[in-house]
Order: structure tokens, then C-alpha cells, then sequence
């Protein structure tokens, strides 16, 4: 793979794909109705999602455990919305939804709502960070007043640059074996509050174009940077879903251009061997927060435009205490310490790093609790491909009706059969453990019970045929594989000089030197969503 540079100055290129096989008009908003409570309990569940995700890649031997949340939760809700059955549930469970108060409904149009809020250029979005509102030492009596005057103050997102400072993407396609369509309701909800592409290819007869086809739309996604995802297909795959995620964000204020020299990092401990690594140097007014229970130090190094790093420090770090730090943050704890971190002088050393990073992540997901999606027998997905649900005529569903009959209830289980089997369906229930237990020729599984058609007309037998033809070859993965490439260096646009001269005139009152083991987070402020999580136990490529 060639590599999605980050620089911060960074574009960071992140893509996650999921390989499922075989065996709107103007000024239309599909999201009206998703809450600010809503919106912050979707993007709460990313954040823990980041937690689960980051212990279950665990690994005595990495260098560094590097991912996107952002890009594998939308992939996954993706494949939720398709979902029905057990497998619904289980992917309710990864995604930290099993006992929410949220609806499905609520669920996708608040995933929707936080990416376009993610992209968005509109300078009027709110953006309440609380150690921006409560800066005092850009306030202070230190005389750099153009130092203090670039630094934004205000509460809202800041107007793109013409040479855009941050740039957002987040891109979603779908890609489907020709001679199968996708369900006509599940395609209308993922392209209007998904902004999803859609592409039919033959994967059997044509797999280089089918390949080609698909790294190609990556490469574009990601303006270049990553040029390929996929290598091979298998000649039974019928779905590749593929999520990209790209940012190129520039420091607010870059580091010192001269200061970088190689300087010990100690990967197992302090007294323990240490490698030299490329360390970078800043200094000025930064949000800190000192995590007592933890012994932790944490800093946030800001970007343009309202998003920031967070790098959390044990003292004397090793990775056991890394570790433990792991098990400690989810989004609640980790909201706690943003809201109560402090604007205060600090110096700082930390890393120049390139990390690449490439993850299958099916073990992962297996070990959450999501493995139906990866078993033949058990996967419920039958709502992305069967097509049971045809509009008709050119008509446009209302987007509430349409997510309602992706509602996994008996009533829409029941509606499935009879647009399979003629209306004159006779529907019976079965009793039955679970929904992996439900029968799959002739039968549903929604809202906890098991659904048949009893008998049909002749008139149906051609499409009685197609539907078991369907239900004996169902869709399931077979393999999630999310990749990253990270540059974080010192670039910026301006500011260099007036920093190294703030940095000769005060006092700081933290050092932070980044000179073991830390956990990062790149959180974009306006939406709460981590675009980018993981430790760093080895920073050398």
C-alpha cells in the first residue's frame, strides 16, 4: 500500500473495507429529527467503541496500535442497516447500542447528522470546547500580542483558508456482484443520510476491473494517498464495503522547524535501553489536565478549525501502564478530562512519527461478540441485496417509512413473506430459542419470533424459487481489513518564529516530554468523534 500521509501539517488516509460474499433532492435533510442528545450518545458509543477496539488489538510485540473509530463505525453501520436477526443484535452489542434508549431510526439518522456535521464547511456550526472558553494564559500579561491575537478565541468553527488548513472526507461505497440488486429501501436510506456511492461488478469473470474499480474509487477518496485496499477477491463475493476517512489538518501553531534533533525514547521504562528518536519541540499555552488516579499527564495540541490531539502520559511510562490506561477511558471518563483540563504554559518534546498500521479485523470482531456476520449459515443480511422492498414507478419513500420497515419487528418479517410469496401468503409462528434457529427457506425472524409461510399459490412459484435460491446463499463477510498510514511532523503555515520567541520569554509551567509510551486521540470538536485512536509504544517506522 502505498502510503495516506497525516501530516499536521497532515492528511490522514484511513480506509476500512468489508468484504461481504456469496454462498435526494435540494435541500432535502434525511436527518431532521436527530437530537443533540441523540447525536452525543451516537458519538459516546464511537468513543467506547475506540476503548473495546483498542484492547482487543492488544499485542505484547506492536510498535504502535494505531486505527480510525470513526472509519470502522461506519462501515459497521452500514452493515447494521442491512442487518436482521441475531446478527442485528450482535451488531447492536459491537456498537454499544444493546441497551440504549436510542431506535434504530434514532441510531442512522444521528450517524448521518454527525458526518455531515463532520465535513461540513459552515462556519456558523457551535463549537463549546470548555478550555477554550476558560483560556486564561493567552490572556495574560506576557507581551507577544500577535502570538495571542493568531490563536482563536471565539466559540464557533473557524471559516476554511483558501489553502485549506483542515480538510474532512469521509467516503462510503458500496460495491455489488452484478445480477443482484440492491434492496431498492436499504439503497434509498444509505445514499441519502449515508451519501453513499453505489457500483455493480462482476467479481466471478472480471475480478481485476472489479479490483481495479474499487482501489481506484480509494484512490480518489483519499486524494491520492492511499492507492490500494484490495488485492484479490474471492470468486464468491458479492459486496465489498468500503469506508475511507481523510484528513489533512494543520497545526494551529507548528512546531519549531529547528528544534527537531534526535533525543532518547525508552520504550520499556525509564533505566531501561532507549532507541533515539526524531523529537520535535513546541511551547506556548496548551489545555493540560494531570489524571491523579492514573498518574497521567495529559495535554491537547490543538489544530486549525476546532479539532485536537490528546496525548496521555504516564509518568514514567511503560506499556503495562499504557495498558491500564486502556481499560480506564471511555468516553465517559474521557469527556471528564477534556471538560476539566486547563489552558496553561508548557513546553513540549514529542515524536516525528510515521506509522503504518493494517488490521484484519474479523478476530476483533469475533472476540466483541459480532461473528454471525462472518458465518454462512448465520448471517442476517438478507436486507442489503434481496430486493424484497420495491418502490415502484420513480416514487421517493418518506426516509421515517423507509427506516421503519428496516426495523427488525414481526410485523415487517411478516410483510417480507408475503412481497416473496404473494400476499396470499398464509403466516404462521414457530416457536423457536433464536433467531439463528428460526428455518431459512420459507421463514422470518423479526421482533423475537420466527415467522413461516404456510402455503402458496403455482403463481408463485418462480419467485418462491428465487427466494430459498436467495435464502441457501446468503450474504456474510468475509473479512473487515482497515488500514492507516500517519506522518506527524512539525509543518505548519505561519507561527514558527513568533513561538521560538514566546518560548525565550516565559517560564512554562509543564514539561511534557513525550519520551515513553503514550495513547493519542484526535478528536474532532464539533461532532466529539475520534478520528484517530491508538498507543505508541515504538515510534521508529
Amino acid at each position: 500500500m502505498q502510503g495516506l500521509k497525516m501530516r499536521f501539517l497532515a492528511p490522514l488516509g484511513i480506509v476500512l473495507l468489508a468484504i461481504v460474499s456469496h454462498c435526494q433532492g435540494q435541500g432535502f435533510d434525511p436527518t431532521v429529527g436527530a437530537t443533540p442528545e441523540n447525536l452525543a450518545a451516537v458519538s459516546q458509543s464511537v468513543t467506547n467503541l475506540a476503548q473495546k477496539i483498542s484492547l482487543a488489538i492488544a499485542n505484547p510485540k506492536s510498535k504502535t496500535e494505531i486505527f480510525s473509530p470513526v472509519s470502522i463505525a461506519g462501515a459497521l453501520s452500514l452493515l447494521l442497516l442491512g442487518s436482521g436477526g441475531n446478527t442485528r443484535d450482535e451488531l447492536m452489542n459491537v456498537m454499544g447500542f444493546q441497551h440504549s434508549r436510542l431506535t434504530f431510526t434514532d441510531i442512522h439518522k444521528s450517524f448521518g447528522r454527525l458526518f455531515q456535521d463532520l465535513v461540513s464547511n459552515d462556519p456558523a456550526q457551535n463549537v463549546t470546547i470548555p478550555w477554550r472558553a476558560n483560556d486564561k494564559c493567552n490572556n495574560n500579561d506576557y507581551d507577544y500580542e500577535d502570538y495571542a491575537q493568531s490563536k482563536p478565541t471565539g466559540q464557533q468553527r473557524g471559516r476554511r483558508d483558501t489553502d485549506n488548513p483542515v480538510e474532512i472526507r469521509v467516503g462510503n461505497g458500496i460495491f455489488a456482484v452484478t445480477g443482484r440488486e440492491f434492496d431498492r429501501k436499504y439503497q434509498y436510506i444509505a445514499e441519502k443520510i449515508y451519501r453513499i456511492e453505489t457500483q455493480y461488478l462482476d467479481f466471478e469473470n472480471k475480478t481485476q476491473y472489479a479490483i481495479r474499480t474499487i482501489n481506484d474509487w480509494v484512490r480518489s477518496q483519499t486524494r491520492g494517498k492511499i492507492t490500494e485496499i484490495v488485492s484479490h477477491l474471492n470468486p464468491d463475493t458479492m459486496l465489498v464495503i468500503a469506508n475511507t476517512l481523510y484528513l489533512k489538518a494543520e497545526w494551529e501553531e507548528p512546531f519549531l522547524r529547528d528544534g527537531t534533533k534526535p533525543r532518547p525514547f525508552f520504550p520499556d521504562g525509564p533505566n531501561r535501553p532507549s532507541i533515539n528518536v526524531p523529537m520535535m519541540v513546541h511551547g506556548g499555552c496548551f489545555p493540560y489536565y494531570y489524571w491523579k488516579d492514573m498518574q497521567t499527564k495529559v495535554i491537547g495540541i490543538p489544530y486549525k478549525q476546532y479539532s485536537t490531539m490528546y496525548v496521555f502520559l504516564p509518568d514514567e511510562s511503560n506499556r503495562a501502564k499504557v495498558r491500564a490506561l486502556q481499560n480506564k477511558i471511555d468516553a465517559d471518563e474521557m469527556n471528564k478530562i477534556i471538560r476539566n483540563m486547563d489552558v496553561k504554559t508548557a513546553s513540549i518534546q514529542f515524536p516525528k512519527m510515521h506509522v503504518q498500521n493494517s488490521f484484519n479485523l474479523k478476530q476483533v470482531l469475533e472476540q466483541l461478540g459480532g461473528s454471525s456476520i462472518f458465518d454462512r449459515e448465520k448471517s442476517d443480511l438478507y436486507r442489503v441485496l434481496t430486493n424484497l422492498t420495491r418502490l415502484g414507478g420513480g416514487e421517493e419513500p418518506d426516509i421515517d417509512d423507509a427506516l421503519d420497515f428496516l426495523e427488525d419487528t414481526r410485523a415487517n418479517a411478516e410483510l417480507e413473506l408475503k412481497n416473496s410469496f404473494g400476499q396470499d401468503c398464509v403466516v404462521i409462528e414457530k416457536e423457536v430459542e433464536s433467531a439463528q434457529k428460526c428455518p431459512s427457506s420459507d421463514c422470518r425472524y423479526g421482533g423475537g419470533q420466527c415467522v413461516c409461510c404456510a402455503q402458496f399459490t403455482k403463481g408463485r412459484k418462480r419467485r418462491q424459487a428465487q427466494y430459498n435460491a436467495d435464502k441457501k446463499s446468503p450474504l456474510y463477510v468475509n473479512e473487515v481489513m482497515h488500514k492507516v498510514d500517519v506522518v506527524v511532523n512539525e509543518k505548519g503555515t505561519e507561527g514558527g518564529a513568533v513561538t521560538a520567541t514566546l518560548l525565550d520569554r516565559i517560564t512554562p509551567l509543564i514539561n511534557f516530554k513525550a519520551n515513553g509510551p503514550f495513547l493519542i486521540l484526535i478528536r474532532e470538536e464539533a461532532t466529539q468523534l475520534p478520528l484517530f485512536y491508538g498507543t505508541v509504544y515504538d515510534p521508529t517506522p
